[in-house]
């Protein structure tokens, strides 16, 4: 039991937005300490053959570069940037000797102790009886979908809850919940304002045109992009706090516009993460909900990471089966395999290129994309689009911001222009975008 309470505290927290690191490690190898630090960081990581070093630190709330100096002991490290990607390189002798490629950590995104639950309209069991019959406690309530958040002592009695739950008369669905990252581009770097594009937003708004469903982060949108947002959806009750560059959800709004050209849509924001570092498929599921309530009928879910939840699959079935589109990112991981919500059946998966937004992709050349080196391009993989946008912020100050991210927003706002400009239907136009800009082949 001591041994096991030991593993059980080795953990590692390493929260980028506020450079602060958390660790509490007992006994790692450098391996392990170098997958963890490049899945929660998403930086490439290479090592110098023959290094190592035992790992065992505790220490709460360091700034990145103090915490990697406890962590990596006598080992030397430099920082870097190699084609927009963040690069960290860990030595014994010189860091051009650090050439060993660090694969990161598969996460595993379930929370082993909770489930949600859907009841059936007109269940005969409550939720609350429902959860002391399998002794769990409801700490998240949608009672507008019917979607419940339990959770349980243990991974056990959620995995034994889970069954029971299913078989109940009064449940619609039920499975496990999942964390969903939130999103971030590669890298958002300021840009001389002269050296960037004009936003002086002359174009309206589509009349009767389609909606844009934007199921992201907070949203504080510069004063030219407000004509094209509808009022903002919230799911969790708070709000991302406004900092200098742009939030994500404000990125991906105006890229959206800017990939629209004369013919923009309305865009419907729902924010699904507030001021968390991450959310869960509890918050995503009616997020999606409310953007089709609202109108949308393409859905751009620039994130990415959920782990394969079987209930977020089956409402994006039944969302496609109403005739929605939805267009996800591949991810910023290369080779990182099947990335949710972009693998699931039917979902527009996008990867990114070298190249900028600028006006709707078709115009793009596709012999001319060339992958981006931090871009993921699993199979099924269907369109590679520009993986650069450059936007404002609210302060008007310019970004250049990078990753698969845009390369999504970019699409999802080419399908809208496409259909809003020449009135072909949803399934055309996707064949369109699809056809001008394939992803590589394997």
């Amino acid at each position: 039991m001591a041994a096991a309470a030991a593993v059980a505290a080795d953990s590692l927290d390493w929260r980028a937005r506020q450079n602060q690191v958390d660790a509490d490690i007992q006994s790692w190898d450098l391996t392990t300490l170098l997958k963890k630090i490049a899945r929660q960081t998403g930086w490439k990581v290479y090592v110098e053959k023959g290094a190592d070093t035992a790992v065992s630190v505790k220490f709460k709330n360091l700034p990145e570069d103090e915490a990697l100096r406890r962590l990596l002991g006598k080992l030397n490290y430099s920082k870097d940037e190699s084609n927009g990607v963040a690069r960290l390189l860990i030595f014994r002798t010189l860091a051009q000797a650090a050439t060993q490629a660090v694969t990161a950590e598969k996460k595993d995104y379930r929370i082993a102790n909770e489930d949600l639950v859907k009841l059936k309209r007109g269940a005969t069991n409550s939720i609350d009886e429902l959860a002391k019959k399998v002794g769990a406690k409801v700490i998240g309530r949608n009672d507008r979908v019917g979607l419940y958040r339990l959770q349980f002592d243990d991974d056990a009695s959620a995995t034994a809850g889970l069954q029971e739950l299913a078989a109940d008369p009064s449940v619609a669905a039920a499975d496990g919940n999942y964390i969903v990252d939130r999103p971030a581009p590669v890298q958002t770097t300021q840009v001389p304002n002269s050296a960037a594009p004009s936003f002086d937003l002359n174009a309206q708004p589509v009349a009767n045109g389609l909606i844009v469903g934007l199921v992201d982060t907070s949203i504080d949108i510069p004063s030219q992009y407000s004509k094209y947002m509808l009022t903002p959806i919230n799911e969790t009750g708070d709000q991302e706090a406004p900092g200098a560059a742009p939030t994500h959800a404000t990125s991906m709004l105006e890229t959206a516009v800017d990939s629209m050209g004369q013919y923009p849509s309305m865009i419907q924001p729902v924010d699904v993460y507030g001021s968390g570092e991450s959310t869960t498929t509890f918050n995503v599921i009616p997020g999606i909900v409310d953007a089709i309530q609202a109108g949308a009928t393409v859905i751009n879910l620039s994130l990415g990471g959920t782990g394969d939840s079987a209930m977020l699959g089956e409402v994006i079935a039944e969302g496609q089966q109403k005739g929605v589109v939805f267009v996800a990112a591949a991810g910023n991981v290369p080779g990182e395999g099947d990335v949710y919500p972009a693998s699931y059946p039917g979902v527009i998966s996008v990867t990114a290129s070298t190249q900028t937004v600028n006006g709707p992709i078709t115009t793009t050349v596709a012999s001319s994309e060339q992958l981006a080196s931090y871009a993921n391009d699993p199979p099924g993989t269907q369109i590679i689009a520009p993986g650069s946008s450059v936007v404002l912020s609210v302060n008007g100050q310019e970004w250049l911001v990078e990753g698969t991210s845009p390369a999504t927003a970019g699409t999802s706002g080419t399908i809208a222009e496409l259909v809003n400009q020449d009135h072909i239907s949803l399934s055309q136009a996707v064949l369109m975008v699809t056809k001008a800009s394939p992803a590589p082949m394997k």
